[in-house]
């Protein structure tokens, strides 16, 4: 390192050496908590989502209700008109407030169906996005499980073998492919900048 300038930084944080199986089964450990965290996120989200479209099936007997109090609720009712009351009058007394008051709850009524009904669109494109996210997180989490379970299984063979073999042995046995993964490293890294 010193003959082509490069030092040695200490970071400070010092970790145990770990066999290349050991370090892939952390690795694939971490992938595994990083998206099963994900799939109880995903799944906060949904059970919200869940709660949103309960909200709408409650939005739907409110307007029943509304719909049973503009059909029997004397305050929606018209009159009968009273003895000797001419058409002009009750028109101006009882009918025109009434169509006043029925004009403005169906306004109200329109702005929060057209609000309703966007929202419902929203959570219903929202839900299928999360729905085939799910679907991708499933199968993700069902490859790295079987994965682990690769890992988990060379794992034992490994420590069968250091078992067997004696841990020096199996160390000297490493180091030596170590060392010879590097020299070829090397060696094609001397071949690539000779060719340039």
């Amino acid at each position: 390192m010193f003959r082509y300038g490069f030092e040695w930084e200490q970071k400070g944080t010092h970790e145990e050496h770990l066999s290349v199986i050991d370090y892939k089964k952390q690795e694939r450990t971490k992938e595994l908590a990083a998206v099963e965290q994900k799939l109880t996120d995903k799944s906060a989200e949904f059970n919200i989502l869940a709660k949103r479209i309960n909200n709408l099936k409650d939005g739907e007997h409110d307007y029943y209700e509304m719909e049973q109090k503009l059909t029997s609720d004397p305050e929606y009712q018209l009159p009968e008109p009273q003895a000797f009351m001419t058409a002009k009058s009750y028109k101006t007394k009882f009918a025109e407030p009434l169509i006043k008051k029925l004009k403005e709850m169906i306004k109200s009524l329109i702005v929060q169906c057209a609000k309703i009904w966007d929202s419902y669109h929203r959570i219903n494109e929202r839900n299928g996005r999360l729905y085939k996210e799910n679907e991708h997180l499933i199968a993700s989490n069902n490859r790295l499980k079987e994965e682990n379970t690769a890992l988990r299984e060379q794992n034992k063979n490994y420590a069968l073998l250091r078992k067997v073999f004696g841990s020096k042995q199996v160390d000297n046995l490493v180091a030596q492919a170590r060392e010879a993964q590097q020299a070829k490293r090397l060696q094609r890294q001397r071949s690539y900048d000779y060719e340039r």
